[in-house]
């Protein structure tokens, strides 16, 4: 209407980063470790967040848990963060017809979820995508900005086995 002020752009990061806190509070600790990855996000283009949740993080054994939060695995953690974040906004629907995605740390497989079935045989595909492993459980949009909640992690389970690897023989 005339004579209305127009309202100011909502700022996508700003929910994006509260979401994460609120609902995703283990993986935001993580992911905000990163900051220059943060920094490479633009509102007005949009991204997409696949946020692993608390459960995801049940899974890992205690060790894994404190391996994540000591700042000496801070580069190894930062790599696990850049495989969670695709610079593009990406709706569960076209992951689902993809192959493939690539992240911020490098590309990552895209499959659908099967139930059903003996070892993944004879399972029939109930509609859901995972990635990397990892099944979509809901999504979120903030403006161009998406926020998939993971049942697990979607980074390769080989960059787990470089926590600690900086460590000099005979510390704790």
């Amino acid at each position: 209407p005339r004579g209305t002020a127009p309202r100011a752009p909502r700022r996508a990061t700003a929910d994006v980063e509260s979401c994460l806190r609120d609902q995703f509070p283990e993986f935001a600790a993580l992911a905000f470790q990163n900051e220059e990855l943060w920094k490479g996000l633009k509102d007005d283009a949009g991204y997409t967040v696949l946020a692993p949740n608390g459960d995801a993080f049940a899974n890992l054994d205690d060790k894994v848990r404190n391996q994540l939060q000591d700042p000496r695995n801070g580069e190894v953690v930062e790599q696990l963060g850049a495989f969670h974040v695709i610079s593009d906004p990406v709706t569960a629907e076209q992951l689902y017809e993809s192959s493939g995605v690539v992240t911020v740390g490098g590309r990552i497989e895209v499959g659908r979820s099967v139930v059903g079935g003996f070892f993944g045989v004879g399972g029939k595909e109930d509609g859901g995508v995972t990635i990397n492993g990892a099944k979509i459980v809901s999504s979120r949009e903030f403006g161009e900005c998406v926020v998939h909640e993971m049942d697990g992690f979607c980074s390769p389970s080989t960059l787990f086995r470089y926590l600690d690897q900086l460590r000099l023989p005979g510390t704790s």
